[in-house]
């Protein structure tokens, strides 16, 4: 009997031990839930401190509110959303890192890890431009650096490049073409998540225009592609460059703001900076410091809504975004699903010309789980902080039994990146 005893607890123990962490992550952050609706104060705060402790880690884990659950709970659990968001938006704009050593590791096997532990899409391109795909053994010795550094020491080793125009949000590495010498390491300001580097200098000198002459430096901005980039703004004001002697060059407009939107799937784009033509005896820009703000989305958060039929200004609330379905009715042959989301702030990401909110995923689900997308969708409201949409979808199917859902980012965050490069010689 003791010996049946003593096996039925080193097995408890061993299987307590074999579980998986996520499953304790699990259980843990559904007792602090509990605790959320204590009684005492103290034990409230502490639960609300403890999923805060957890870091955006649990974000996943973090229930949806329903008509059950109460409004102290309701209400620590959004402040708790929103700022695990904020933290999951700062955490994703800081650099991945790459720990690698090897003294003979094949390019394929070094690019697959770069992959996988910055979660960052590369793609060899080389065959798809017809060139041979070796892949030679290179000596690898990378101690927590920062992703583009030890991108662009591979890169040379191995002889690649990067292509900048992708079809799909991934770094597209192809050969340098032969008798071509192209260095990326010492070319390129890093700062983050980015990378800075010069690919042109146009000086241009007008006599009708009786201005002086321009100078345009444009800037090649990458960014690891698990970024999602809404858009990027280079205000002039923060920019300064100076020659070989010290002497600042002046900035076309120092008034001015450039911005570039990151559309497409490509992460990259080409930043073009105005200065005033300098005398023809400067022969390079010695220094030139900037400061770039990127508006960066945050974790995206799922609403759904269900009892389409019956639904009529039915509000949810999740981190800093409340998605309204303000009903949903037919119109001839299909089906309107009218809605509005609103950001507690979204700063300029929804001005007019910023079309990223219409990418966000909206359909309605069936009862098998299946996506059922929309035909068309037309805007009906488009304010700072809050845009209106209405889907349309095709009214083959009844409204009872299906969802819609909705998926946008939790919150919108604008982050600065300074950097500076060095000795940018003049045509």
């Amino acid at each position: 009997m003791i010996i049946a005893c003593l096996l039925l607890m080193y097995s408890v123990a061993v299987a307590q031990t074999d579980a998986p962490a996520g499953d304790e992550l699990k259980a843990e952050v559904r007792r602090l839930i509990r605790q959320l609706d204590a009684p005492q104060l103290a034990d409230r705060d502490a639960a609300e401190a403890e999923l805060l402790k957890r870091g955006p880690a649990v974000l996943d884990l973090l229930p949806a509110a329903t008509e059950r659950t109460s409004a102290e709970v309701k209400q620590r659990l959004g402040r708790v959303r929103q700022k695990l968001q904020r933290a999951a938006a700062d955490a994703a704009a800081q650099a991945s890192t790459i720990s690698l050593h090897a003294d003979a590791m094949p390019l394929s096997k070094a690019l697959a890890e770069f992959q996988k532990q910055s979660d960052n899409t590369i793609v060899d391109y080389r065959e798809k431009f017809g060139q041979p795909a070796t892949n030679p053994a290179l000596k690898l010795n990378f101690d927590k650096t920062p992703f583009w550094q030890a991108l662009d020491q591979l890169l040379d080793q191995a002889g690649l490049t990067v292509y900048p125009f992708s079809e799909q949000s991934a770094i597209n590495v192809v050969a340098i073409p032969p008798g071509k010498k192209v260095m990326r390491t010492g070319s390129a300001s890093y700062r983050g998540p980015f990378r800075f580097e010069p690919e042109r200098i146009v000086a241009k000198r007008d006599f009708h225009e009786g201005d002086g002459g321009s100078l345009q430096v444009t800037l090649g901005v990458a960014w690891e592609p698990r970024l999602k980039i809404i858009s990027l703004m280079q205000r002039m004001a923060d920019l300064q460059a100076t020659d070989e002697r010290g002497k600042p060059l002046p900035v076309a407009d120092g008034d001015a703001q450039l911005e570039v939107p990151a559309s497409g799937d490509a992460p990259a784009v080409k930043l073009d900076l105005p200065f005033r033509l300098p005398p023809r005896d400067v022969q390079q820009i010695a220094n030139l410091k900037g400061k770039l703000t990127a508006m960066i989305p945050g974790k995206i958060e799922t609403f759904r809504f269900a009892k389409l039929g019956e639904a009529k200004n039915v509000e949810q609330r999740i981190a800093g975004v409340t998605v309204t379905l303000e009903q949903v009715r037919k119109n001839n042959e299909v089906w309107d699903v009218r809605m509005r989301a609103r950001f507690d702030d979204a700063g300029d990401a929804l001005a007019s010309h910023r079309t990223w909110i219409f990418d966000n995923e909206a359909y309605l689900e069936g009862p098998d789980g299946k996506p059922i997308p929309f035909s068309t969708y037309e805007t009906t409201l488009q304010g700072k902080n809050e845009v209106g949409v209405a889907y349309l979808f095709d009214a083959d199917k009844p409204l009872k039994g299906l969802t819609f859902v909705y998926k946008t980012p939790g919150t919108i965050v604008s982050s600065e990146f300074e950097y500076e490069l060095k000795n940018i010689n003049l045509p």
